[in-house]
């Protein structure tokens, strides 16, 4: 009995995981021209790939170790090696998600030639931002066979964040091929939601979460504060945080964002339902909202990192000239973060007590029942279906809701001896780090201005 009741999260989560992987390949659409066995045998494939990387996980950092193979040792990366990876890697989200809009911004200007698109420079920007990812995963992997002992088991688990890094890397090495692959097989008929573009996000997100994690653990853990009480070592977080909110908006909303420019989708009826919207919409801030304050210990951040990603995206729209594309979805966001920050507020500054996550449900659920006349007033969806709304809020808000904070319970118990024994004398100094990301972002701007249109 206490083994079934170890191992039901994980039946669980095995269930939800295998339904919602199934639901999405139906909504991202079948290419009209494919073979409907071959589709279905092809995402089949794919679906196994991702299981025995979540079967690697398991093995190598939940599963209980053997009798006769002792508990590792705990070995942490230097506070300077935390900060470089984490420093390296949130550049890489900042290529990916300008590369993003980058790329948009071409395929509906210019059309979608297949293999002519492969190595254009929103492309190459994009690769480099994956590539920081592989490249930190081949380090940990030297790192893990240096450093190290035991076998893989106890290695992986002397230092999570490194295999982690390595697993990351691994499945990314997957995933950036499985585009093109899947082009050569079906055609140029994919949509934004075809299976590998739904894989690199959520590479991208892990990635993401990594740098987060890696960033976090070399800051000693501060009393709860607002808004007012940021620092600018907390710029780092907020830039990732925002990151992940500007690349997963970007592609879930991007055919809705489409019809604001009278681009006919009349397709899009056939395979989502207008509720999917909000759900997207909801799943993002939530997951974004509730580690913008729980690992900050901020209730202010989850706003100000949605604040930061509309900015952002106001500000590459800007860049771009890029009229075309939209930010309504950002800006529908911020009422659920608010609903987030609020929540924390109450708990930490009235009740002095870490945000639970059925508070946190109810907040966003609230806000974005509220939030229902603002998203179909901006997207122009007119009379919907509001039951099947209220539906999708209420199982998207509490699964997401407990799932967000699961992540961050794990990501303070991981990282809180490492962040409370701290050295400030060995940080990189911030003149130094916003000296870097300023030269980044100029070679960035530099790589944009002198690129040349296919035409």
């Amino acid at each position: 009995m206490a083994t079934l009741h170890h191992r039901l999260p994980w039946i669980i989560a095995a269930v939800a995981g295998a339904l919602i992987f199934i639901a999405f390949t139906i909504w991202g659409g079948i290419p009209a021209e494919a073979n409907l066995g071959l589709f279905w045998l092809q995402a089949g494939l794919f679906f196994l790939i991702i299981c025995a990387f979540v079967l690697a996980f398991w093995h190598l950092l939940v599963r209980p170790l053997a009798p006769t193979l002792r508990q590792p040792q705990a070995v942490e990366l230097t506070i300077r090696a935390r900060e470089s990876l984490a420093l390296m890697l949130a550049s890489g989200g900042i290529t990916i998600f300008i590369g993003g809009v980058w790329d948009e911004l071409w395929h509906r200007s210019y059309g979608i030639p297949f293999g002519e698109d492969l190595f254009w420079r929103p492309h190459l920007m994009m690769y480099f931002g994956f590539a920081t990812a592989i490249f930190s995963g081949f380090w940990a992997l030297l790192y893990l066979n240096r450093h190290l002992r035991g076998n893989f088991q106890q290695r992986f688990r002397s230092n999570p964040a490194v295999g982690l890094l390595i697993l990351n890397a691994a499945f990314l090495l997957y995933a950036l091929p499985a585009d093109p692959l899947w082009h050569w097989i079906f055609g140029e008929d994919i949509t934004t939601w075809s299976i590998p573009h739904l894989i690199l996000l959520m590479s991208f997100v892990l990635t993401q979460l990594l740098a987060l994690d890696l960033h976090v653990s070399t800051r000693r853990r501060p009393q709860w504060r607002t808004l007012f009480g940021l620092r600018p070592s907390d710029s780092v977080s907020l830039a990732i945080l925002a990151a992940i909110q500007l690349l997963w908006l970007q592609l879930m909303l991007i055919d809705w964002d489409a019809t604001l420019m009278g681009i006919p989708l009349e397709w899009l009826d056939l395979y989502r339902p207008e509720w999917l919207l909000a759900a997207n919409l909801l799943a993002c801030v939530t997951l974004a909202g509730v580690l913008a304050t729980r690992l900050l210990r901020c209730a202010g951040a989850a706003t100000a990192a949605g604040l930061l990603a509309l900015v952002i995206r106001i500000g590459l729209i800007e860049l771009f000239d890029a009229d075309m594309l939209q930010y309504v979805a950002w800006v529908a966001a911020l009422l659920p973060l608010l609903a987030i920050d609020i929540w924390a507020f109450y708990c930490s500054q009235i009740h002095k007590r870490e945000p639970d996550w059925r508070g946190t449900a109810a907040a966003i659920i609230a806000a974005m029942a509220m939030n229902a006349l603002v998203i179909r007033s901006l997207y122009n969806l007119g009379d919907a279906d509001n039951l099947a709304y209220a539906a999708s809020i209420i199982v998207t808000g509490l699964g997401m809701s407990w799932f967000a904070n699961r992540v961050a319970d794990a990501l303070l118990r991981q990282r809180m001896a490492t962040a409370e024994s701290t050295s400030e004398v060995k940080r990189i100094k911030p003149a130094a780090s916003f000296g870097l990301l300023g030269i980044f972002l100029v070679f960035i701007s530099f790589f944009i201005v002198t690129a040349t249109p296919p035409v």
